[in-house]
């Protein structure tokens, strides 16, 4: 479905472009918070559907709230993406 790639795309961005800005290495990020580098790798490229708490643990490790990753994810999302078509 489109909407999983849209969305699945937006998570893997947040995710990528906050690693980035806090200057975590790929690697390094993956073992000190014992996630696998290919699930990283796949969520981060928008390749795969993350379990839950997956996710929650990658939030967690980035030091965000789930608030602020929201908030961050509905930046990424396209304009009017969730509002309700009636």
């Amino acid at each position: 479905m489109q909407d999983d790639k849209v969305i699945l795309e937006a998570i893997g961005r947040v995710i990528r472009k906050v690693r980035k800005c806090k200057k975590l290495k790929f690697t390094i990020f993956c073992y000190e918070n014992d996630i696998s580098k290919t699930t990283l790798y796949m969520i981060e490229k928008g390749l795969n559907k993350a379990y839950i708490t997956s996710l929650f643990k990658i939030i967690k490790a980035l030091g965000l709230t789930y608030e602020e990753f929201g908030r961050l994810l509905d930046n990424e999302l396209p304009e009017n993406y969730m509002k309700n078509e009636e």
